[in-house]
């Protein structure tokens, strides 16, 4: 016997859709909104920055020698402008059980947010100084292998740093990753007291060595790729799950990168094509764009030419997955990092002209019946001369997790 009953079994809809975790902001615990207020209008304010004097011996009855006194211009432009399109037909809006355009519209609006959070975070890059291996004995520039026996030197360092900078005491502060936090509590033995009480702000998970402590996901990853020679015609490298393929000739697929006269030039052409948001720089030359989905990931890196090497940065993905086809074309393992912010709070200048919002409007005008749903913000960051002094750039190694 071979009963089937299954269609008499109804299915049944839930009372809501599936949840979604979404990565937390800090940006505003730290940042400093000074002049969000004098760009209420405008796109750029100027916050010069003197030259030092130093104090001399006077001799008497001899002129004194004066000194050149300079003032140098020092911008933060509202440059930065995101968004999401989306569209919902009124058929699915009356036959839908949920409000597809209400629940993406506040996706829409932390989404945006995320974004402020990890440009933030990529200003770590402009701090005047790092704390990398070379600082716990290692070599210079290496990102530094975090281990619960190295721990404490790393927030000795930072400190110290901070002390010779003559940065006061009063809000000092480390953003770390979910990595580095596993560390951290390995090294303290799970004792969450010694980490203080909690302060309420966004991301904070307590104080260490006279640091508050915040947890992101958001941090700024980086690898550098250093090809042995020429790539060969198909070979590959795959950064974050978007492949590019080099090519002798350019062909028509997406991602493919041409191969140049030597390996300067073939470097060339990737990095134009990564620096122009996964679109292609010349028309399909050099480089072609990528897949509609990877240009929305290429959008947050920025990619540096070394000539022999490149480094792709990712802002908001600190933790980075790469690989290549050919295994003496190396990701150098002590280069794969992530850079943690440590520093003093408001070091670092933020002004959202448009905080994230929505709008939505008909479509019918062009034909369709429905609605078209665009959330917009606008904003611009600057580490100011002083600031660059006020943060350091934590370098630690990804690969080493």
């Amino acid at each position: 016997m071979a009963n089937s009953l299954t269609a008499m079994s109804p299915t049944y809809w839930a009372k809501v859709m599936g949840k979604k975790l979404y990565k937390t902001n800090v940006f505003r615990s730290v940042a400093s909104f000074a002049e969000q207020a004098t760009l209420t209008e405008g796109q750029t304010v100027d916050r010069p920055y003197r030259s030092d004097i130093t104090a001399e011996t006077y001799v008497r009855g001899t002129s004194a020698t004066a000194q050149d006194l300079t003032a140098t211009s020092d911008t933060l432009t509202v440059n930065k402008f995101k968004t999401i399109l989306m569209y919902v037909d009124d058929v699915d809006k009356y036959q839908n059980k949920w409000d597809a355009a209400k629940m993406w519209a506040e996706e829409a609006a932390i989404r945006l947010a995320n974004i402020i959070d990890a440009e933030f975070f990529y200003e770590t890059l402009s701090a005047a100084d790092t704390v990398d291996d070379g600082d716990l004995g290692g070599t210079n520039a290496n990102g530094i292998t975090v281990t619960t026996a190295n721990v404490p030197n790393i927030f000795a360092t930072i400190n110290r740093k901070l002390d010779a900078n003559n940065v006061p005491l009063e809000g000092r502060y480390f953003v770390i990753s979910p990595q580095f936090k596993e560390k951290l509590w390995l090294y303290i033995q799970g004792k969450e007291s010694l980490l203080g009480d909690k302060t309420g702000e966004n991301g904070n998970i307590g104080r260490y060595a006279g640091l508050e402590l915040y947890l992101s996901n958001n941090l700024t990853g980086s690898a550098q790729w250093v090809p042995a020679n020429n790539p060969s015609d198909a070979d590959t490298i795959t950064i974050n799950g978007v492949t590019f393929t080099f090519k002798t000739s350019i062909g028509t697929t997406a991602g493919n990168i041409l191969i140049g006269a030597n390996t300067a030039a073939t470097i060339d052409n990737l990095v134009a094509l990564i620096n122009n948001g996964g679109a292609t720089s010349d028309s399909g030359v050099s480089n072609v764009s990528l897949s509609t989905a990877n240009q929305r990931k290429v959008q947050q890196w920025v990619a540096v030419d070394g000539t022999t090497y490149i480094e792709v940065r990712a802002k908001g993905a600190s933790y980075m997955t790469v690989s290549g086809s050919d295994s003496a074309d190396v990701w150098t393992a002590a280069k794969q990092k992530q850079h943690l912010m440590a520093g003093r709070k408001k070091a670092v200048d933020l002004v959202i002209q448009h905080e994230p919002d929505v709008k939505m409007d008909s479509t019918v005008a062009n034909g369709k019946r429905g609605m078209n749903i665009m959330p917009l913000t606008l904003f611009g960051l600057k580490t100011f001369n002083q600031g660059t002094l006020e943060i350091f750039n934590v370098e630690v190694r990804s690969d080493a997790y």
